[in-house]
């Protein structure tokens, strides 16, 4: 896996939970800057989606490929549906959804480096 892209994918994520955070504090709805953000984090994800299954193709991978792939879906859906979740959700918890989903993003990728690595099992 691509350690700099996964790095980019983490900081963004981050960023967008915390803006997503200050916006829930404030009581405030989910706008289309918070939107923006998941685009930007969905777009983020399917070059690591893409540039995953590239590098599986090849010889390279993981011991558990069943379980590395289920990650790169799994975090390719999470800023989608938190995304609909938040824009359903007209209350300060929309940007707290937002919050929880952006955090899970970033531990998943975390993941999908230590399953790469074969560094934890």
């Amino acid at each position: 896996m691509s350690s700099a892209l996964s790095t980019v994918i983490i900081v963004v994520s981050l960023l967008a939970a915390v803006y997503s955070l200050v916006t829930a504090l404030r009581d405030r709805a989910m706008g289309w800057d918070h939107l923006a953000a998941l685009g930007v984090l969905e777009v983020l994800l399917v070059a690591q989606m893409a540039v995953g299954l590239v590098k599986l193709s090849g010889d390279e991978g993981p011991d558990d490929t069943a379980t590395f792939v289920g990650y790169l879906i799994g975090a390719l859906l999470v800023p989608v549906l938190s995304a609909g979740w938040g824009l359903l959700e007209r209350t300060r918890w929309g940007p707290g959804v937002i919050v929880v989903a952006c955090l899970a993003v970033s531990v998943m990728v975390v993941r999908l480096g230590q399953l790469w690595e074969g560094t934890v099992g």
